[in-house]
């Protein structure tokens, strides 16, 4: 189960990690640190590389997925990454992005 939690200055996240394998645990924590990073980062080149890293590293999350791993028949991974980048590129190119800031 996943919990959020406010404090003045801090965020706290909680992650029920039953049923993640060390590498799916080690992707988020990475994920999460990157995330932070690029939301404070102020060069130019630091923002355009850690945004560039939390993108792929979080594709790798996605392709190792229990759903993923449960189905190698099929490179779902793989096809559901290609979903999210075709989506993504989609959003951008008709200049959707939304803020869901609520």
């Amino acid at each position: 189960m996943q919990s959020l939690s406010k404090k003045e200055t801090e965020v706290v996240l909680k992650l029920d990690t039953e049923g993640l394998s060390t590498t799916q645990v080690r992707l988020v924590k990475n994920i999460h640190a990157l995330l932070a990073h690029v939301l404070v980062s102020d060069e130019e080149a630091e923002y355009f590389e850690s945004s560039a890293e939390l993108l792929k590293k979080t594709a790798e999350l996605i392709k190792h997925a229990n759903f993923s791993a449960q189905n190698k028949q099929m490179s779902y991974g793989d096809q559901a990454v290609e979903f999210a980048v075709d989506y993504l590129n989609e959003v951008i190119d008709e200049n959707k992005i939304q803020n869901m800031d609520n």
